[in-house]
């Protein structure tokens, strides 16, 4: 029993003694959105931010318009099999949702998440600042992709000045960042939960690499595109946003974009934008006709082509890009085309035009990501294995519907 007590005491002498080193390195970095980073995670239950994080930060709304009601076409014998569902349901799911053209095919929610409740889309958001570019760019607001982003940011006029817009959109700046979902100390965590988000993202960055070469995945480049956005068109992203793309796209929910600090600063144009399963159909359904939404060409068909394309660049283990456009996942091992929408914890959209198919999945949960991948195994690279899987079952329920 003294050998018991004895134990615990020192490790509780160990514990205090690791609490004050990280309050000492959290104070002598300066780096005080730790103790809120750890507050909404660790202390949550958590290992890294949640889709329900809305009530953590300040947000602005996406407004919407006149909704347009998805087709309900749900039929009974559309169902998961039994190993489809333990799949799916092993990794924490919120939704998962089929569409079909205008139709909703098959719809389930787990937990508390159903048909009205937004959820966080994570680094999907990049996806979206993307599409708001080339909305930028038809309306003239952005002369070219290849033009400096000195040219809407004075923080580039520095050794920055030779990168461009198209080099931001590919991930290709050369600039320093870390990028780790699980480090408390890294860049991207600080982006997320810190309140300067300007400065780290164009300031506090140093040219690592020539640009426009390699590809290399920065949530900062994105928070760089949010600001050529905002200084391009005058408004505000979520402003843009609705005007140009969730007003017209009928959705039926607002939306909420979480912001870097007060209700004047920049949304997080990274992460967190939040609408429910239903409407992030839309995107999917929008990048499926090339821009078009019941016949209105929301966004070019140029600029989409290229956003759904390969940047050709390589990757920093020296292999040619097979997984990237404009801000944007492209996944090449179907025999027909598969594009998406990405997010942290499993957040998808997922494209494939052929089908005229929309496949979305939410939640809190995802399988591993394919690191130097296997000659039999290139495609899935720097993909998440559940991914393919998702296509898989949507395929096989849309080819079920079809023959009722």
């Amino acid at each position: 029993m003294r050998i018991i007590k004895k134990t615990l005491k020192w490790l509780g002498l160990i514990i205090v003694g690791l609490l004050l080193i990280a309050n000492l390195a959290i104070i002598f970095t300066g780096r005080f959105y730790t103790y809120k980073g750890i507050y909404h995670t660790y202390l949550k239950g958590h290992i890294r931010p949640h889709i329900y994080d809305l009530h953590v930060f300040e947000n602005a709304t996406v407004e919407v318009g006149t909704p347009q009601p998805w087709e309900n076409r749900m039929l009974p014998e559309i169902e998961l099999t039994s190993d489809e569902r333990d799949r799916i349901e092993v990794i924490e799911p919120a939704s998962f949702l089929v569409a079909y053209g205008d139709s909703i095919i098959f719809e389930e929610y787990w937990n508390e998440h159903d048909q009205n409740r937004i959820g966080n889309s994570f680094s999907m958001a990049k996806s979206i600042v993307s599409l708001l570019v080339g909305c930028a760019l038809d309306d003239g607001m952005i002369k070219s992709l290849d033009e400096p982003v000195a040219n809407y940011l004075p923080e580039f006029e520095d050794e920055k000045k030779d990168i461009t817009i198209r080099h931001v959109l590919t991930m290709t700046t050369g600039l320093s960042w870390s990028e780790s979902y699980i480090h408390p100390f890294c860049d991207v965590a600080e982006l997320y939960y810190d309140t300067d988000d300007r400065d780290l993202a164009l300031n506090r960055r140093e040219i690592e690499e020539d640009p426009g070469v390699t590809w290399a995945y920065k949530s900062g480049d994105t928070q760089v595109l949010t600001y050529i956005v905002q200084e391009a068109t005058g408004m505000s992203v979520s402003k843009y946003a609705a005007q140009k793309l969730w007003i017209p796209m009928g959705a039926e929910s607002e939306a909420m974009w979480s912001l870097a600090d007060g209700p004047e600063s920049t949304e997080k144009g990274f992460c967190c934008f939040y609408a429910t399963s239903r409407d992030f159909i839309r995107l999917g359904k929008l990048v499926n006709n090339r821009g078009n939404w019941n016949g209105e060409q929301l966004i070019s068909k140029s600029y989409v082509d290229e956003f759904c394309s390969l940047a050709p660049v390589t990757k920093r283990n020296g292999k040619p890009n097979n997984c990237y456009g404009f801000q944007y996942w492209i996944y090449t091992g179907f025999p027909y085309e598969v594009t998406y929408f990405r997010g942290m914890s499993g957040q998808y959209i997922i494209s494939v035009p052929e089908k005229d198919l929309v496949i979305v999945r939410t939640g809190n949960g995802v399988e591993e990501n394919v690191k130097d991948s296997k000659p039999e195994e290139d495609a899935l690279e720097d993909q998440r294995r559940d991914m393919p899987f998702y296509v898989e079952t949507g395929v096989r329920l849309l080819e079920q519907f079809k023959k009722q």
